[in-house]
């Protein structure tokens, strides 16, 4: 099959703060080929850097490049502009406005685009309100008053990083606690491996499943896999930021951003705590530490009427067993098949399933056809 790849390798984990780390095991963040010697752990063990936890942003950013420039040299290092069905095939515009045509595509392009702000905060300027993924370093927050919104890892390694800086952060969460990982232990006794087993997600007989089963969950019915998927594996933070937040951010719990305003160059926010009345609090920014939400609607590069006729799990692309949607020909991987497949599917540890699962249902729907296929994934 002739297969174009259009994008930037890793531009994702390219734009992390220097200084951030990856909350997953190096062992779980494979980039997937089916070649020995690529993984994660082996790249890092080979240039002396850790190969367990925790990792940095910026060694795997280097990792992926250095798996695309060993298997994958033929990338195209342009954006694609516009997708359109044609009948039998699919219409792609490029940056530069070259068109081509495929019969098969295939979208990895994981959170970009779907970075989830709170409703309250979306008419704010961008100089006043942002999200956790905006920013690459925090001094220009030295002296400042900053909110952070969210109890996931983001938001407590955002906060610590703007006390870090010199800024004044006070972290708003929804729920009754902050909470953190603990240190993984490959060497646990063996009673305590069998009831908590070692897996991709952490130590846990369901995460467990999860690894060794990945398409189970499709067969779930909808309603609970979606509701399950959303809330495995809530928001806490790594072990080794602990020390550094604790005593250092003031943390607000059973906090609740009910609005949002602009007053004097300021940030006024309505904030309810234990069914109290809302009480404001005033900032010179707040940042959004509250994830990603897969929205079909929020690919820009779909065209209206594809969009349309993607039918949906919430608002994430309904995908068959083989990760097509509805629209014949048209794939999802990666976090925007998560609902469909399970929480696995959040992270890159998903791959190891998707991806070959996908090149065989191409490779065989192309055989059985007896046409040719130009597929082209981005």
């Amino acid at each position: 099959m002739d297969v174009r790849i259009f994008g930037s390798p890793m531009s994702f984990w390219l734009d992390m703060p220097a200084t951030i780390q990856l909350k997953s095991f190096a062992f779980a963040t494979n980039i997937y080929v089916p070649r020995p010697r690529y993984t994660f752990p082996e790249y890092c063990r080979s240039r002396g850097l850790e190969d367990v936890e925790p990792c940095s942003m910026a060694t795997f950013a280097a990792y992926g490049l250095w798996v695309q420039r060993e298997l994958v040299p033929g990338v195209e290092t342009v954006d694609v502009t516009g997708l359109r069905s044609r009948g039998d095939h699919f219409e792609l515009t490029l940056g530069g406005g070259a068109v081509c045509a495929a019969r098969r595509v295939v979208l990895a392009t994981g959170l970009s685009n779907l970075a989830s702000l709170p409703a309250a905060l979306t008419a704010l300027p961008r100089e006043l309100a942002s999200h956790s993924s905006e920013h690459v370093e925090f001094s220009r927050f030295a002296g400042k008053d900053v909110a952070v919104i969210g109890a996931g890892a983001s938001a407590l390694e955002v906060a610590t990083m703007l006390a870090e800086a010199g800024a004044r952060p006070v972290l708003l969460v929804r729920g009754s606690e902050v909470t953190f990982a603990t240190k993984f232990n490959p060497r646990r006794p063996l009673l305590d491996r069998l009831r908590q087993p070692n897996s991709v997600l952490g130590p846990a007989r369901k995460s467990w499943v999860l690894q060794h089963f990945p398409a189970l969950l499709h067969y779930v019915p909808e309603e609970r896999r979606v509701r399950f998927t959303r809330s495995y594996l809530g928001p806490s933070g790594p072990w080794w930021l602990h020390d550094r937040f604790r005593g250092k951010v003031p943390v607000r719990l059973e906090s609740v951003l009910t609005g949002a305003e602009m007053v004097g160059g300021r940030v006024r926010l309505q904030v309810s705590e234990k069914e109290a009345a809302p009480r404001p609090l005033e900032v010179d920014h707040v940042i959004a530490g509250t994830g990603y939400e897969v929205d079909v609607d929020r690919l820009p590069f779909l065209d209206p009427d594809l969009r349309a006729r993607v039918r949906r799990v919430s608002r994430a692309p309904a995908l068959s067993r083989n990760f097509e949607s509805s629209v014949a020909g048209l794939y999802f991987v990666g976090p925007a098949s998560a609902l469909s497949f399970g929480p696995l599917f959040r992270f890159v540890a998903g791959a190891a399933y998707a991806s070959p699962t996908v090149a065989r249902h191409i490779a065989a729907t192309a055989h059985r056809g007896r046409r040719p296929v130009w597929t082209v994934a981005w």
